[in-house]
């Protein structure tokens, strides 16, 4: 996975994610499901799929779903390890095109 590296505009290899983390699977200490917008997708396969692989292989992120036709997530994950701000990060990281509106806790 590259990263654009905004400060120089390269792209960089270091993993966002990490895919091995044992303990991913321990049960979810505080569990949480926000909704998100994302704007600047223009294709589902593209841009959507990218961006919900990523969201998915992240560890404490248990599920992600982005819809391309109404430009929304909805995706459960572990608040006492990631905030939004990480999560709205991981969208970021996708694509330099992406950008998170409208981040809302769903209780």
């Amino acid at each position: 996975m590259c990263i654009r590296d905004s400060r120089n505009n390269q792209f960089s290899t270091k993993s966002l994610v990490n895919y091995s983390d044992p303990d991913v699977e321990e049960a979810y200490k505080s569990p949480k499901q926000i909704k998100m917008n994302i704007e600047g997708m223009v294709c589902a396969v593209g841009c959507a799929a990218m961006i919900e692989k990523n969201l998915n292989k992240t560890d404490w992120i248990k599920f992600a779903k982005v819809d391309f036709e109404t430009k929304k997530a909805v995706l459960t994950f572990d608040a006492s390890i990631l905030t939004t701000n990480n999560i709205a990060q991981i969208v970021l990281n996708t694509g330099s095109d992406y950008f998170v509106t409208d981040l809302e806790l769903i209780d």
